[in-house]
């Protein structure tokens, strides 16, 4: 069920490499937590129609995120008829795979600091201590014209190697005002790339 944030920072504290989360909402059930709040990216809507899940802490019960998700996903569509996409982030350098979000059906999307890592990685929120860099994941609830563009890989020369690589819009919410996919033939970049798309 639907929960203010802090009734789990309690929990999130205990259990969470991060710790609580303070802002946004949480959902709270059987299978774990869950936080929401506005996406922390100045570069993505602020306006309430996308969220950023900014925490994930299950039980461990086999199959329990995916059983979780679903029952989000059907609370964001039925009581949250405004919000169109949710975003996240997972992180490589703490053994995350991404594999709870493919499960999901999640889509990866990755940011240009990702597909390029910077010398500095990402940044620093600690002195001395340089942020990995993180894979951006998408969940699309509904159609937003906005969205293939927002996170369109505006790289010509990585798309060049391959045409491929970034965020696609699924086809039930696609159309012809959206950002075009570009199409050719797909290169060879390692396997990452396949893994990540969910490609066999």
């Amino acid at each position: 069920m639907r929960v203010p944030a802090l009734t789990v920072a309690h929990y999130l504290d205990q259990r969470h490499y991060l710790g609580a989360a303070h802002r946004g909402f949480a959902w709270s059930d059987e299978h774990g937590v869950a936080v929401f709040g506005h996406p922390t990216s100045r570069r993505l809507p602020q306006d309430g129609t996308w969220l950023e899940l900014t925490r994930w802490c299950l039980e461990g019960e086999r199959n329990g995120g995916s059983k979780q998700w679903a029952a989000i996903t059907r609370h964001l569509k039925t009581d949250e008829p405004n919000v169109t996409t949710i975003v996240s982030y997972s992180d490589p350098s703490h053994g995350h795979t991404g594999a709870l979000y493919k499960a999901c059906n999640w889509i990866w999307a990755p940011t240009w600091h990702r597909l390029r890592p910077p010398p500095s990685g990402n940044g620093h929120w600690i002195a001395d201590q340089p942020e990995s860099v993180k894979d951006r994941w998408i969940f699309p609830l509904r159609r937003d014209p906005r969205r293939a563009e927002l996170l369109y890989v505006n790289d010509d020369a990585l798309l060049r190697k391959d045409p491929t690589i970034g965020y696609h819009e699924p086809k039930r919410f696609a159309g012809p005002h959206l950002h075009s996919v570009r199409h050719g033939p797909e290169l060879e970049l390692g396997s990452e790339w396949q893994q990540r798309r969910g490609a066999p």
